[in-house]
């Protein structure tokens, strides 16, 4: 199976993921007090996701589940990681950065009004299909 890598160093940014497709937005909960709705996509899994509505908060790239995400650090300008309530909305750049070379790889998203998702920019990483 294959895993993402920081295109600049190959440091690994995930495990084995499969691919598949985009899955629906989760709808936020109505749970008083819960305001980071479930991942979007399952573990081990990422879904290209290329063709946005106009009134999505998505952002083009590889989707995959935040706790799949395993060579990343916030970005050092913490202004990245703004959110309204919860987390880091990722309206800011991207705010996760390679872990081993410091370079911009993905942006995840956790507010209230996101969906719960770390978002590969495509530019920045490459998938590996070999287990060195």
């Amino acid at each position: 199976m294959p895993r993402f890598l920081c295109d600049h160093c190959r440091h690994p940014l995930t495990g084995p993921v499969t691919k598949v497709k985009v899955p629906p937005p989760v709808p936020m909960s109505e749970i008083p007090g819960v305001r980071t709705r479930p991942a979007r996509v399952p573990r081990g899994t990422y879904a290209p996701n290329f063709r946005l509505s106009e009134f999505s908060n998505d952002i083009p790239g590889f989707i995959v589940h935040p706790t799949d995400v395993i060579g990343t650090e916030q970005h050092p300008d913490l202004m990245r990681s703004i959110g309204c309530c919860q987390g880091p909305a990722g309206g800011d750049g991207l705010n996760l950065v390679c872990r081993d070379c410091g370079a911009e790889v993905a942006t995840r998203q956790a507010d209230c009004y996101t969906q719960n998702q770390v978002t590969f920019e495509p530019a920045a990483v490459c998938l590996s299909f070999s287990d060195d």
